[in-house]
């Protein structure tokens, strides 16, 4: 029998993610920290203590017609400013999962094709992959 993983106990990297307006991206959330589960090919899959953000349910309620985006910022290196390291990304999936030590949520992202523009957002998406892969900070 195959052993089940613990999605919501797994040591994986961190990355700050907060909720951010559909018009002009501008902070709707203070940031909270995320685990980062998976890159797929257009965006990532990250996982959350909560569903709630400052009083925000992450996922937009079937009653609220309010595009949910999210902002998320990577870990500086070598004193770079947290202003350069940050991607956008629509919510498409969000799913509540069963951990041995509680819930946890699954939050999948899809890229904003436009934000940054093309060059900077290459350059972070090759280092949230190398984060991903085991470079950066490990959630404690």
């Amino acid at each position: 029998m195959a052993r089940r993983i613990d999605i919501c106990a797994q040591d994986l990297p961190q990355v700050d993610l907060s909720l951010v307006e559909s018009e002009n991206l501008s902070p709707l959330t203070s940031s909270v920290s995320a685990r980062v589960h998976g890159i797929t090919k257009g965006g990532v899959e990250v996982i959350l203590k909560q569903a709630f953000i400052d009083g925000f349910h992450v996922l937009m309620d079937v009653h609220n017609t309010t595009q949910k985006l999210v902002q998320i910022t990577l870990p500086g290196e070598g004193g770079e400013a947290p202003e350069g390291l940050r991607l956008w990304g629509d919510i498409v999936r969000f799913n509540r999962l069963e951990g041995s030590s509680g819930a946890c949520f699954l939050v999948e992202l899809v890229w904003i094709k436009d934000k940054p523009v093309k060059e900077a957002r290459a350059r972070l998406l090759k280092r949230l992959a190398r984060l991903h892969k085991g470079g950066g900070e490990k959630s404690a």
